[in-house]
């Protein structure tokens, strides 16, 4: 039977499964989840996932959370031997692609994350200086990354690539990378930006996802506005 995969086409790591599901050619059943519902919060979704996260995978009575976790997962389950560029056999690539998905699942999505909390629970009307401090530090260091490689973690793209360019869609759109400061980011961005994959499942929930926290910013801030008139 074929995994069921639940998740939200808006979500940055949900797209990032999704995408790595793709190449590896999977045919999965799809549950859609509506977070800002709390649809992750009903006692059959907490048992299958406690941290009550999306996305989650439930592969035949065995389930998964944390979509860096699902990526590897699925590679190791479904990747053939044309998919080793995604996950080589290096132990020592092997460790670079593992240390860039530790970062974004430990560095740069937490800093995106604590935009959108704030924002979707109602309290951020913009990001604030700090925020913007924090999410420099993250192109900082992505701009280290890139000295040597094409890619995050190799020449060619893998894993890592696909598990941030997800999270960098939305911090892009929402505080853009400067190219003058992060001319290797802004350039690594464009490359995995048109990547066919990426125009195909990433574009357009990454368009979505950052329209959806501009427009809770702006009605945040008008719903302010209306409490201190009263």
């Amino acid at each position: 039977m074929s995994p069921t995969i639940y998740k939200n086409n808006v979500s940055p790591p949900a797209r990032a499964v999704m995408m790595v599901a793709e190449i590896l050619g999977i045919k999965y059943n799809s549950f859609e989840i509506n977070p800002l519902l709390r649809e992750q919060d009903t006692p059959d979704m907490i048992k299958k996932n406690p941290m009550r996260t999306i996305p989650f995978m439930d592969d035949n009575g065995y389930c998964l959370g944390d979509s860096h976790a699902i990526m590897l997962y699925l590679f190791d389950k479904y990747g053939k031997p044309e998919h080793s560029y995604l996950y080589p056999m290096d132990k020592r690539k092997r460790a670079t692609i593992n240390q860039r998905l530790f970062f974004d699942c430990g560095v740069l999505f937490p800093r995106l994350r604590s935009v959108m909390a704030p924002t979707y629970g109602g309290k951020l009307t913009e990001i604030s200086r700090s925020m913007k401090i924090n999410i420099e530090d993250g192109y900082r260091m992505l701009e280290a990354y890139l000295s040597d490689t094409l890619y995050l973690a190799d020449n060619v793209i893998t894993l890592a690539d696909f598990s941030v360019i997800t999270t960098m869609s939305t911090l892009h759109g929402i505080h853009p990378i400067d190219s003058n400061k992060y001319p290797k980011l802004m350039k690594w961005f464009s490359n995995v930006s048109e990547q066919e994959i990426c125009k195909k499942i990433n574009k357009t929930g990454a368009e979505e996802h950052v329209a959806s926290l501009k427009k809770f910013m702006e009605t945040n801030k008008l719903n302010q506005n209306k409490k201190s008139k009263i």
